[in-house]
């Protein structure tokens, strides 16, 4: 009896999203056809192509109102300016909002920051511990000094391969950002050096939120993206994404 109350009652969540969507959907209609989705391109995230985590979920959130979704590439402090601005809807993605911006209710990514450093000029691993007062690279406006837990010398850098090369030259200890985008620096990287003698190691965790700007219609696009986020996640279709790209689902709380 249990499990079939349990079952009704999703159902009864389920079948509420539905309605609550369908009349969001038709008012989304009236007047929104298009949203601007701008960021920069990430392997297995923003592909340049239009596939990838951040781009599937977005084309199936805003499919489910009829809204079409156009891509603008930019660096991310130029995005965040597009959308601030209101010359774009939404940016993918950020930790915190910036002036004239707010973030969605749910995040579209979860995942672990690490850092790349020579194992002989640093020592042993000790965590966090290890980055103390140490000189730390990382993209313009990717990450900030209170993202760690200890006092860090952050140097900012355009390019996570001129963060890594900086480590690589001696002139910075660590360079700090996504797996995947170390790993794309690496192979982007021109300075020689002996693969042995360093090592990747994870510093920290945190949430990444699309960003929309303060206006009505972004205040109406942000709020139909939660609503669809809440859809998709009742579903199940969200996961489905999560899996096709072979990260790890956010831990999701809804209303």
């Amino acid at each position: 009896m249990r499990t079939i109350a349990v079952i009704s009652f999703r159902a009864v969540c389920l079948a509420a999203s539905m309605v609550l969507l369908c009349c969001l959907s038709a008012q989304a209609q009236d007047d929104i056809h298009t949203v601007t989705a701008t960021g920069p391109s990430w392997d297995n995230f923003t592909n340049e192509d239009g596939t990838g985590l951040y781009h599937e979920i977005l084309d199936k959130v805003f499919g489910l109102y009829g809204i079409k979704v156009e891509r603008l590439y930019a660096p991310s402090n130029r995005a965040k300016e597009l959308v601030a601005a209101g010359r774009a809807d939404l940016m993918t993605c950020s930790e915190l909002p910036v002036p004239g911006t707010v973030v969605a209710s749910h995040p579209m990514y979860e995942g672990f920051y690490h850092a790349f450093f020579n194992k002989v000029r640093i020592g042993p691993w000790r965590g966090m511990e290890s980055l103390r007062d140490k000189i730390v690279t990382a993209r313009v406006s990717y990450y900030r000094t209170e993202n760690f837990q200890v006092p860090v010398q952050l140097k900012e850098v355009q390019t996570g391969v001129a963060g890594l090369g900086m480590v690589v030259l001696g002139r910075a200890d660590f360079y700090v950002d996504d797996l995947n985008l170390i790993k794309e620096s690496l192979a982007a990287n021109t300075v020689d050096y002996q693969p042995e003698d360093y090592d990747i190691r994870p510093v920290g965790s945190r949430s990444y939120y699309p960003l929309f700007n303060t206006t009505d219609r972004g205040k109406r696009i942000m709020e139909l993206f939660d609503r669809g986020m809440e859809t998709m996640i009742r579903s199940g279709e969200l996961a489905r994404i999560f899996k096709k790209w072979n990260f790890t689902i956010p831990v999701y709380t809804l209303p």
